[in-house]
């Protein structure tokens, strides 16, 4: 067994007891709720809060009405469309802005909600009214330790290029782009630091089947890679009790459709590739998330017959310093099967490797990163990068995911 590989495998060790290891915050129940209460707790649930509205770990105006945190998130806190009134006024439902804007009434900013899907009807705002005519005090145990329906490791569906474990409610869309500049920033300014130059793109679309279950269909104009995943949440990290982490199941299906002089055609055998990916990942104190990836992609160098399967241990991390910003880093070496191959033109060498600045507002995520791989599907990136981290030698790049909503 090689140097490099005994270290990988060190690394994977210590990754795995830290996201094993580490203790879970305690988070108190809140108090018992009425059943009326019960009741709007179920209808905001059904109605507003879904992955890019008012859910998630960055929901929309801020106001996130989750089971677990819709009452800290309304109850005598101020709008941030228009902060003199506040969202939910206890006992006085007909100044409080929440209650506006499901009405669609004169002097809200912006249009009436929900954005997408059926208004709300007068019987289902008549719940939300009521409720709020019968708070008489605010409880502030509820506002100083909201509970979380669930955590999140990750705010984004990638760190760099790895898989997180985020999915989508059920019959949601996700649209994704990623691009990665082919210059690196060493060609300097007559190349704008690599902005002017030749661009890598993955273009994809998603759609949950379930809660658990998003497939992603894809696009990447290197080598006419086209990607087909499916993403499963086989466990949830809990937010009280004994499991540690988030478990996902990740298969790919990659067909390089390119059709150069020379080869069998777009259709031929070995113009398929097959991956597999187990996330798990762990959010810890202080939003700190970490996540190991081990994966296998079968027939990496399609021109190679009978090649051993490449075999990677993914290691990402993330910090969120401010509520839209976290800091990202991922590195993926390769522990057997490395065959030297190219991508997009370009000498594929090293482990890849990234990080950068993420920003997230609702169900958008946008990430400028540094990278030293080329290659954006999932069989190219696990077989490496064409750039040096040693030299210094990196390339600009950004990622950009929206959730869609249309039910």
């Amino acid at each position: 067994m090689t140097r490099s590989v005994v270290q990988s495998l060190c690394f994977f060790i210590v990754a795995c007891g830290l996201l094993l290891g580490a203790a879970v915050p305690s988070i108190g129940q809140d108090a018992r709720r009425d059943p009326l209460e019960a009741r709007v707790s179920e209808l905001f649930e059904n109605r507003c809060a879904r992955a890019g509205c008012h859910a998630g770990p960055v929901a929309q105006q801020g106001m996130d009405l989750s089971r677990g945190r819709f009452y800290a998130s309304t109850v005598d806190e101020p709008s941030e469309e228009r902060p003199e009134l506040k969202r939910v006024h206890p006992g006085q439902p007909e100044i409080s802005y929440l209650v506006m804007k499901l009405r669609g009434a004169a002097g809200i900013v912006g249009t009436q909600m929900p954005l997408i899907g059926e208004k709300l009807t007068e019987e289902e705002i008549g719940l939300i009214v009521d409720w709020i005519a019968g708070i008489d005090e605010v409880d502030q145990s509820r506002k100083a330790n909201p509970q979380p329906d669930r955590v999140y490791p990750f705010d984004g569906w990638r760190i760099v290029n790895l898989p997180t474990t985020r999915t989508l409610d059920a019959r949601s869309f996700l649209f994704l782009i990623s691009h990665r500049f082919n210059p690196t920033l060493r060609d300097g300014y007559d190349a704008f630091f690599g902005l002017d130059g030749s661009g890598i793109i993955l273009l994809e679309l998603g759609y949950a089947v379930s809660d658990e279950l998003l497939l992603t269909l894809g696009r990447s104009n290197a080598s006419d890679n086209v990607e087909l995943q499916a993403r499963y949440l086989i466990k949830r990290q809990a937010v009280e009790g004994n499991w540690p982490v988030d478990v996902s199941l990740h298969t790919t299906l990659n067909w390089v459709s390119e059709d150069p002089p020379g080869v069998k055609g777009r259709f031929r055998d070995d113009a398929v590739k097959f991956t597999a990916q187990l996330t798990l990942a762990r959010e810890l104190p202080h939003d700190i998330g970490l996540a190991v990836v081990p994966g296998i992609l079968f027939n990496a160098a399609e021109k190679i017959e009978g090649e051993d399967p490449v075999v990677t241990i993914g290691l990402g991390g993330r910090w969120r310093f401010s509520r839209n910003l976290s800091l990202l880093a991922e590195w993926v070496p390769i522990v057997g099967g490395y065959v030297r191959t190219t991508t997009f033109g370009n000498d594929i060498r090293f482990d890849s490797w990234g990080g950068g600045l993420e920003i997230t507002t609702g169900g958008h995520v946008f990430q400028i990163v540094l990278s030293n791989t080329v290659g954006l599907a999932t069989d190219q990136y696990l077989r490496g990068g064409d750039l040096d981290i040693g030299k210094p030698d990196v390339r600009l790049g950004f990622n950009i995911s929206r959730v869609l909503n249309f039910f």
